[in-house]
């Protein structure tokens, strides 16, 4: 049924669709319209990963690609259509692979595209740790996790400089037959040193999402070790810098912190609760 609701929904967005820019754009935060922009990021970073057996995300070279059209947009690996409600609100539907998938595989096709040089987060500290349970699960014991892909609609407004995010996504592939929604904040300043970026989002994930990635059955672990998996609820913050060395060449750091709950930390598959990402180079503008 909510899938159908958002199919009505993107008929209408379609049907209105004036702009697909980001309200209330000042500066460098405007996109022009029917202007392909593709960057690539030289560096170093890794993505931590909280699965026993999971391998580490190496990131060297990342892309930054994004088109937006009068009706329709392609930004980083999310396919959109959104209309202007106001001068500074506007409301988008947009589609994206489920990115879960990518703790499990490494070559997953989602992970290229999700580190964005302009929005990414906050450094792990040295007083969290590993979670140490009793029995353990790794990635290679369990069956292939399905690759989904969802639909969702974002709503964005601006307010005294501060730009203001309300998501929610739901799986239009039935891989999952899950939700999740998110809520967040972003803010942007400059500096003699460079501009920075800095957001907290506050994610909400259904236990139908959960159970399907993290979840264990009796076909995987012994009787008595399955888990099933609760509603998730999961606290994210994003720090950002980047200074322009001229037009087309930049320097970048980008560091993010993933706060996970027990409705993740519970399953024996999940070693850690926490996701840290960071990644530092140089960025090169082509168009």
């Amino acid at each position: 049924m909510s899938f159908k609701i958002l199919l009505l929904v993107s008929l209408l967005l379609c049907s209105f669709a004036t702009s697909a820019s980001t309200p209330n754009c000042q500066g460098d935060d405007c996109i022009n319209e029917q202007q392909l922009y593709l960057s690539w990021a030289l560096g170093y970073g890794q993505r931590s990963n909280p699965l026993h057996g999971g391998k580490k995300l190496n990131l060297v070279l990342l892309p930054e690609i994004y088109y937006y059209s009068k009706y329709w947009f392609f930004d980083n690996g999310r396919l959109g259509s959104s209309v202007a409600l106001t001068e500074t609100t506007q409301l988008s539907i947009i589609g994206q692979l489920n990115q879960e998938k990518g703790y499990f595989q490494q070559w997953f096709s989602g992970n290229l595209l999700q580190f964005e040089a302009n929005t990414l987060t906050m450094p792990q500290f040295s007083t969290s740790m590993d979670r140490q349970a009793p029995f353990q699960v790794a990635v290679s014991e369990v069956s292939k996790r399905p690759t989904a892909f969802d639909v969702g609609l974002q709503l964005d407004t601006v307010s005294h400089g501060t730009m203001w995010q309300l998501a929610y996504w739901t799986d239009a592939s039935r891989q999952h037959h899950g939700q999740y929604a998110s809520l967040g904040a972003r803010r942007s300043w400059q500096s003699p040193y460079g501009k920075w970026q800095v957001s907290a989002h506050l994610h909400w994930k259904s236990a139908q999402l959960i159970d399907t990635y993290y979840g264990l059955t009796a076909l995987e672990v012994p009787p008595g070790q399955e888990y099933q998996g609760r509603d998730s609820w999961q606290a994210e913050l994003r720090l950002n810098w980047n200074k322009p060395l001229t037009e087309r060449l930049s320097v970048l750091v980008f560091l993010r912190y993933l706060q996970l709950d027990s409705a993740m930390t519970d399953s024996a598959l999940v070693r850690s609760d926490h996701v840290t990402t960071w990644f530092g180079g140089v960025s090169y503008r082509f168009f």
